[in-house]
């Protein structure tokens, strides 16, 4: 085994007390302890380091050149440990969260700005990813935290609801499906979906795969096949040039403001899943992926949730 500062800071306790028992009191440890602590140094450092008489502990010629030594490594390591301290302090504020691409775009933007402004000291990294890779970024820990939609319980991981989100119908405003009106309404009915091909993500998406249980269970199911995609953001893109309409999670459906779509909440029934937090069992989280939770938080409420 290698020597620690335990080691160096037992020996001197013994060259300043000449004790055992009052070394091992000072250290707070047992004499068994200490002693072994001892045999473990000059084994490692292949020397008698102490001469044990009925009254007291001497050191040998050996100790004595050592307690140079390591007075100055324990001087040494107790000056910069504060500094250590502090400096992993401060990186603890650098808070790194993976997330998808259109979570990012959508959602994420406002919480960077609102975070940069309300807690300047927390430096926040996002990287934007595919679902999958975020999984994988937590359990490798090169990141604090993922976020996304995790269905199922994942090995190694702990996983935090956040909130729930609902589903949105999304067209074109220049390619009207349904909507093709002035003042479109605010909700609509699974069962009121047109009957047409949508933009969709591929068979094997499971949010694909609950969207379409809902559609069939409205008798909404249409019999054609429309063009598929990997990616939430291809569908807003496949929408917007008038391709057809899509069903999209209302975190990621096009903000209001952008005015070439329209877009309404499905109800009817009302459906909502939840938006998950994962983190690495085990790892010590910075005290910032607080301050970062409830900003989130905050944006969703502000955005309605749905």
């Amino acid at each position: 085994m290698n020597l620690s500062l335990r080691h160096f800071k037992a020996f001197l306790a013994l060259a300043d007390t000449h004790s055992f028992t009052r070394a091992a009191q000072a250290l707070h440890i047992s004499q068994p302890g200490l002693s072994l602590m001892m045999q473990e140094m000059e084994n490692q450092l292949s020397c008698k380091l102490l001469e044990r008489t009925t009254r007291s502990v001497d050191l040998t010629p050996a100790g004595r050149r050592l307690l140079i030594s390591a007075r100055r490594i324990v001087d040494e390591m107790d000056g910069v440990t504060p500094v250590l301290s502090q400096l992993s302090v401060e990186q603890r504020r650098t808070l790194h969260i993976a997330s998808t691409q259109i979570f990012c775009a959508n959602v994420m933007s406002h919480v960077y700005v609102r975070l940069r402004r309300n807690h300047p000291a927390i430096d926040l990294r996002i990287v934007d990813v595919h679902r999958p890779e975020v999984e994988r970024l937590v359990r490798s820990g090169e990141v604090d935290c993922g976020l996304g939609i995790f269905s199922r319980r994942l090995p190694d991981m702990s996983r935090k609801p956040l909130f729930q989100f609902g589903f949105r119908y999304v067209e074109a405003r220049d390619a009207p499906v349904l909507l093709g009106m002035r003042n479109p309404p605010a909700r609509l009915a699974w069962s009121d979906l047109p009957d047409v091909p949508f933009v969709e993500l591929n068979a094997t998406s499971e949010l694909q795969q609950f969207i379409n249980q809902h559609k069939s269970r409205a008798g909404r199911a249409s019999a054609a096949v429309g063009i598929r995609f990997n990616n939430l953001e291809s569908l807003v893109g496949m929408v917007a040039a008038g391709v057809g309409p899509t069903i999209l999670p209302s975190f990621a459906a096009p903000e209001p403001r952008r005015t070439e779509f329209v877009s309404v909440l499905l109800t009817d029934p009302s459906v909502d899943l939840d938006f998950h937090m994962i983190t690495k069992r085990g790892r010590a989280q910075p005290a910032a992926l607080q301050a970062f939770t409830d900003t989130l938080c905050e944006v969703i409420a502000e955005r309605g949730g749905h």
